[in-house]
């Protein structure tokens, strides 16, 4: 899963230095993903019910902190551009992600699904990490479907789909 949430970044083109938004209630796999770029995972809240990011309040704070300036989400406080965004299914539950791919398209950042706790969850009839530019499962031990490590990335994307699959072999 962490390698795949890697993978997912590179193949979307983050760059150093640029931010990566991440729910504070998370395992360190987003963050550290985030981190081997040399981009800064942006922490923002969660919300009690999912656990997943709150989505209420990440509007009212992107409205807050950013500017959108020719097509890129700028963060006005650090100057940095803020590419992405990273929502988890914290144990299986799905976040509001409909809502966010909309905040994602409104504030132009990719979004990664994070699906690794929940494989086999669903969101208004449709599987979790379906929704987003590239959704990731993993399969690691303490997973429902596990060969002990490894994950998978998925996208309906051709162009993201052969990019990942040159970095990948």
């Amino acid at each position: 899963g962490t390698a795949a949430l890697h993978l997912s970044l590179i193949a979307l083109g983050v760059k150093k230095d640029e931010e990566v938004l991440v729910p504070a209630i998370n395992y360190i796999a987003s963050a550290n993903a985030c981190l081997y770029l040399g981009a800064n995972p942006h922490f923002v809240d969660v919300d009690y019910e999912t656990l997943g990011i709150d989505v209420k309040k990440l509007e009212k704070y992107l409205k807050k902190i950013t500017s959108i300036r020719n097509g890129i989400c700028i963060n006005k406080k650090t100057k940095k551009k803020i590419s992405a965004i990273i929502p988890m299914h914290t144990f299986g539950h799905p976040v509001e992600i409909d809502k966010i791919k909309i905040l994602a398209k409104k504030f132009k950042l990719f979004l990664i699904e994070d699906a690794a706790e929940a494989l086999g969850s669903f969101f208004k009839k449709k599987h979790v990490g379906t929704f987003g530019d590239i959704g990731i499962l993993s399969f690691n031990g303490n997973k429902i479907i596990t060969t002990g490590g490894g994950g998978a990335l998925l996208t309906n994307n051709k162009n993201i789909a052969k990019r990942i699959s040159h970095l990948s072999s």
